[in-house]
């Protein structure tokens, strides 16, 4: 990192409370950009061109400039010509393909591949070195031998296609709907530069080529009557035209007018045409930064109007409430080669002016979770209170002003709702009873609380464990040293006091405390009528929805205890998708159960014995199958082995956050690992300080052997893990069944699946197989009476929500909380962010790339990722670190690739002309230290220290190998789970595959608004046509960005699907609930448990898509018969004795004929691809059978 360029604070970039002004920062960090891209740069001192050009130069004369004009203040081009130059609003000579590229005025005009060779032959050796240090480049290298490694996520084959035959653009236009009457007058006017080539003596015998900016303009008049007076489709030519500054350009502004069924409407596309010839070359016969505007000159009122929606018939509910909830967000104009934007008239569905622009951006608000009082102050709830630690008060005051304040929030939706028209009055009446709905069991929840002692003590524990894990979590790790054989530590054991608040926590978001009042009576009671309600927690990212559901978790543990102590065993089900996030919130959970173990540790007379515990349940690639896999792990540890992958997981104590696993130690002799304890059996996990109550052990569980043994309270898993339900029959003492089958006690009941809309496509349809044998394990039966277990899920984007919640799990009603009100702004429960004078609080900024003069989306890459690199050297050094560390999303592994390639070269050669360019000093170039990956193809204990490394700041000087992440190239990892405060620059490199993707990527980044706002740039590809649409509605789709979110589609019993899984789901029931010789093997077939799979398999078919009911029969019938006739004795398929099973992994290798007596089964819900093996045979070719062989006939 660079502490050059200035360390006082420049005027603008300090708040007035002493800290950086990060608004103005991101400010800066656009204008880079949009300078770099469209231009113009209006950077240096005025100089006298024409004296110049004469040889008369002025004192410190810069061959590289930059320079202005003198008088006119415009720029001058001093090291590349203005094509090379920029790549957005550019409008070239009419017919100019990709190959016309240095084609120019001068035949011995630089390419871009020229330019670093020719700038300055007097290149010193210090300004000879790359941008990128060593440190960089072996970064690159690592990132380069993945991908030679070929592993991680599949390939992407969505390729952006050469451009090198395609014209390159010569017109921009703009479509849009207006109101006019015949008296009325459209005005169009345009506006760009263009260049003019200047010869620059540098001594006797050489030139070199400046151009020079001339500023262009053009005024196009349009009168009503001609708009208006024509039935069909027809060109309007303009009445007057005014234009200053063409010179050469023969620059059109035409209008086409076609007729709506409103005689005073017109569908208008205006465009913006170059209709010069390219001539000798394209620098000088080209305009840049095109842009121009339509507005109105009108006695009449003449507007704009929304632009025209396709027809519908009929909208279904979910797509009414989307109307209602946007209907404030219209689009008045579609760009085509261009962005659109507009200005809109307050309080109105019509805009005043449109605009075609090259480089779209747009503000989004920022959703804040706080509810505000009548009188400004904000409403809270306090956990110490309610967690009984605060003498006098039980908090029940503030769960009461939450309630009523909702209940009045209601009411004045309710009267609003008759202003808004018959077209939304089905949808705001549906979202009023919703909201009522969810106040009742608010209610319901708060009476419960108060009448059953039970749930009053589980809850007030609740809050204690909660408070309790927030404030232990926030601490940073305490690192280890081992010095004269003790344990050292670099800060002190300290103790926490819950009843002092701590700034920023210990509160409950008021949408977190009235989801737990809402939902915790159906989570433990059995015959409430909301049990099989399924609870979908919606809140944008970042809001808070783990705590939500940590805080239920805890209640419904705390209560099944207290309601039977004797009743031990998992409770409760955490799954989730991707193991970087499966891992990161094992960390926060873990210290959940932490809290709740000291809570049992001094209640044991009411709590009992037994532990509260956690274990974690992944694949074998992540953490230990076997304890002796475990022991061998610690023991390679423990000599420091550098390979070794640490699949023991925890790193650091939840309780004290002192350091656990591998340390640095200075001791040569020391143990290179702490906190592993091999007892002889297996591994179990201890605090590393001895002042800790968790040196004794720590109530947490890695080893799949130590989980089905132990049993723990919670269980935090990848959905995919529980398709070896059909592998390990050991897994069913997780749902309180013995070794005979028989239930001993109660199974997990609730089941929380975080990020929901990732459950889709391929791996949802699997998921939704797969769930109707785990929610059978899940269901108590021995009451006499079907006790299922409750189901809450969390997302942050989501459609058709009730659908996919119906096809993974099978039940009928969903509830969406926090319910929607009448209006995206405001739920209650979130609403859009304001300042004290009402206007909207900063947001993120979102700002299109499409550079279709660049040739390629890689040049564009270059071109943006360089402007925002060197941007943040220009700021003092407090204000650089929002902006230091660039995330760059690619949709594809290959494409993270090409970007480490770009890195390797590409970039640090571009940094180098901007210098150039910038007229800085060699030291003020940004030097790059520290390119990293953040894939799935990273070790699973690489990826917390990729994550730590983000989190490293950037000022002042940085320590040798601390240094701040300049990049990071991230795949779809990132989606969840990466939740860093000081991110707050994102490029996303192509427009993701979906909205719900780009949304979550997104929300990677400026993620404490008020602080540190967002800044998010795509880069479009020119030649995809998806990624073209996206940019010209580039403010549209972001306005309405969360209504644009695809429907996700589930068919768990569809036939690719039972093909693929029926037979993996027969086995996962017979070998979880049938007696041990079922479980040991397949033979005799279990007739009567399958009759009975059969069943329950049919009565869930008619409840997602009973159309597929005789697909299941006939699927399941051909399973059964395959199953007698085969008559096999093994589950698995030996590669040992080469022994036959009824499964056999599917992907893994078998001879051809073993292939017609077992079960290809999956070990994962996601793809596999298949092994292949050669075999060497005897049957072969020889030469003169080969000579035999007749030719083809066609």
């Amino acid at each position: 990192m660079n502490s050059t360029s200035s360390s006082n604070e420049s005027p603008g970039l300090v708040c007035s409370d002493g800290n950086p002004d990060h608004v103005t920062g991101r400010a800066h960090m656009l204008r880079a950009l949009s300078e770099e891209l469209v231009g113009p740069a209006v950077k240096g001192p005025e100089i006298d061109l024409d004296a110049v050009i004469t040889g008369q130069f002025p004192e410190n004369f810069r061959r590289d400039g930059p320079y202005l004009q003198k008088g006119s203040g415009e720029e001058i081009l001093c090291v590349e010509p203005p094509a090379l130059r920029y790549g957005i609003g550019v409008l070239f000579p009419w017919g100019t393909t990709q190959e016309s590229d240095g084609k120019d005025d001068s035949p011995a005009e630089p390419t871009l591949e020229t330019t670093l060779a020719t700038l300055n032959p007097l290149t010193t050796g210090a300004e000879q070195q790359s941008a990128l240090t060593s440190h960089a480049q072996d970064s690159i290298r690592k990132i380069e031998g993945r991908n030679l490694s070929g592993s991680g996520e599949p390939q992407d084959d969505d390729y952006d296609l050469s451009s090198a035959n395609m014209r390159r653009p010569n017109s921009m236009a703009l479509s849009f709907l207006a109101k006019l009457s015949a008296n009325d007058v459209m005005i169009v006017r345009a506006t760009g530069g263009r260049y003019e080539q200047v010869k620059i003596p540098v001594d006797k015998n050489r030139q070199t080529t400046w151009w020079r900016r001339y500023a262009i303009s053009i005024e196009v008049r349009f009168s009503g009557t001609r708009l208006l007076n024509n039935v069909k489709a027809a060109r309007i030519t303009a009445e007057t035209v005014e234009a200053s500054g063409l010179g050469p350009i023969d620059l059109h502004v035409e209008a086409f007018c076609r007729p709506t069924r409103d005689d005073g409407q017109r569908l208008i596309t205006v465009c913006l045409i170059n209709r010069t010839t390219a001539g000798r070359g394209i620098h000088g016969r080209s305009i840049f930064q095109s842009a121009f505007e339509v507005t109105f000159e009108s006695v009449t009122g003449a507007h704009f109007l929304p632009y025209p929606k396709p027809v519908r018939k009929r909208l279904d509910d979910e797509e009414q409430s989307l109307e209602m909830l946007y209907r404030d967000f219209e689009t008045f104009a579609i760009g085509h080669g261009g962005g659109a934007d507009w200005e809109k008239l307050s309080a109105t569905q019509t805009a005043t002016k449109v605009r075609a622009v090259s480089l779209p951006a747009i503000e989004t608000p920022s959703i804040t979770p706080a509810v505000t009082r009548m009188d400004g102050t904000e409403l809270e709830v306090q956990m110490a209170p309610l967690a009984g630690l605060v003498p006098d008060n039980d908090g029940a005051a503030s769960l009461q002003e939450i309630v009523d304040s909702y209940a009045n929030w209601i009411s004045e939706r309710e009267a609003d709702v008759p202003r808004l028209g018959a077209e939304h009055s089905v949808a705001a009446q549906r979202h009023i009873e919703q909201c009522k709905n969810c106040l009742k069991r608010m209610h319901k929840g708060l009476a419960f609380l108060r009448e059953d002692e039970t749930a009053a003590l589980a809850f007030r524990w609740a809050n204690e464990a909660i408070l309790a894990q927030q404030l232990r979590s926030s601490r940073i790790a305490r690192s280890v040293d081992i010095q004269n054989g003790r344990i050292v530590f670099d800060s002190p054991y300290r103790d926490v006091d819950l009843s002092i608040p701590s700034s920023g926590r210990g509160k409950w978001r008021p949408f977190q405390i009235a989801f737990l009042l809402m939902s915790l009576r159906s989570a433990v009671i059995s015959d409430d009528d909301k049990r099989e309600t399924i609870d979908l927690i919606w809140f944008p990212t970042g809001g808070g929805k783990t705590e939500a559901y940590f805080g239920l978790a805890a209640f419904s543990a705390f209560y099944r205890r207290l309601s039977d102590p004797n009743d031990i065993g998992v409770h409760v089900l955490m799954r989730y998708t991707l193991r970087l996030l499966t891992a990161q919130q094992f960390q926060r959970a873990s210290g959940l159960i932490c809290a709740m173990e000291a809570i049992r540790r001094r209640e044991e007379d009411r709590l009992k014995s037994e532990p509260f515990s956690i274990g974690i349940w992944l694949g074998g690639e992540t953490t230990p199958n076997s304890r002796s896999e475990a022991r061998s792990i610690a023991r390679q540890l423990q000599r420091g082995d550098d390979y070794v992958i640490n699949k023991l997981l925890v790193t650091k104590c939840p309780w004290c956050s002192a350091q656990l696993g591998p340390i640095k130690s200075k001791s040569r002799n020391a143990p290179k690992a702490v906190g592993y304890h091999d007892n002889g059996v297996t591994i179990s996990l201890r605090c590393s300080d001895d002042r800790c109550v968790f040196h004794g052990g720590l109530p947490i569980f890695v080893i799949d052997e130590d989980i089905y043994e132990r049993k723990p309270t919670l269980i935090i898993g990848t959905v995919d893990k529980f398709a070896m339900l059909a592998w390990r029959p050991g897994a069913r003492a997780l749902f309180g069944l013995d070794d005979e089958g028989t239930r001993v006690a109660s199974p997990p009941g609730l089941i929380i699946q975080d990020e929901l809309h990732l459950i889709s496509g391929p791996l949802g349809s699997m998921t939704g197989l797969y769930e109707s044998v785990i929610e059978e394990l899940c269901t108590d039966g021995r009451s006499g009476e079907v006790v299922k277990p409750k189901i809450v899920c969390s997302t942050a984007t989501i459609r058709r929500f009730r659908q996919q919640a119906r096809a993974l799990f099978g039940r009928e009603d969903t509830a969406l909380f926090p319910p929607p009100g009448l209006t995206v702004a405001d739920s209650f429960f979130s609403s859009y962010a304001k300042n004290e004078d009402g206007s909207l609080s900063r947001g993120r900024i979102f700002v299109g790339v499409y550079a279709p003069a660049l040739g390629s989306i890689q040049t564009a890459e270059v071109r943006t990722l360089t402007a925002l690199l060197q941007a943040p050297c220009a700021l003092p050094d407090k204000a650089r670190d929002p902006w230091w560390t660039v995330l760059i999303f690619l949709n594809s592994l290959r494409e993270i690739g090409t970007a480490a390639t770009l890195f390797q070269s590409d970039i640090p050669d571009r940094l180098k002309v901007l210098r150039k360019r910038l007229g800085i000093d060699f030291k003020e170039i940004r030097r790059l230290y520290e390119i990293m990956e953040l894939t799935s193809r990273l070790r699973s204990d690489d990826v917390p220290k990729a994550i730590e490394a983000l989190e490293i700041v950037a000022e002042g000087r940085p320590k040798a190998g601390k240094y701040p992440v300049d990049a990071c190239l991230a795949s779809n990892i990132i989606e969840v789970g990466v939740d860093i405060d000081r991110l707050s620059l994102l490029v996303i490199v192509g427009q993701p595959k979906s909205t719900s993707q780009y949304i979550q990527v997104a929300g990677r980044v400026g993620r404490r608004p008020f602080e540190r706002p967002g800044f998010v740039v795509t880069i479009f590809g020119p030649n995809n046509a998806r990624d073209r649409s996206h940019y010209e509605k580039f403010r549209s789709y972001h306005e309405r960005l969360y209504a644009q979110v695809e429907p996700t589609s589930v068919t768990p019993y569809s036939l690719p699907v039972l093909d693929r899984a029926l037979h993996a789901v027969m086995a996962s029931y017979i070998r979880q609930t049938c007696n041990q010789d079922l479980a040991n093997s397949p033979r005799p077939v279990p007739e009567k448990e399958l009759a009975e799979l059969r069943s329950l398999l049919r009565k869930r078919v008619n409840i997602v898509d009973s159309q597929e009911i005789d697909t299941l029969d006939e699927k399941f019938g051909d399973r059964l018969r395959e199953w007698r006739k085969w008559q096999r004795t093994e589950w698995r398929t030996s590669r040992v004795d080469g022994d036959v099973g009824l499964l056999t992994p599917a992907g893994s290798y078998l001879p051809a004929e073993d292939w017609e007596f077992t079960w290809p089964t999956p070990l994962s819900m996601r793809n596999v691809d298949a092994e292949c093996a050669t075999e060497i045979t005897r049957e072969y070719l020889t030469s003169d059978d080969i000579e035999k062989e007749e030719p083809d006939v066609e």
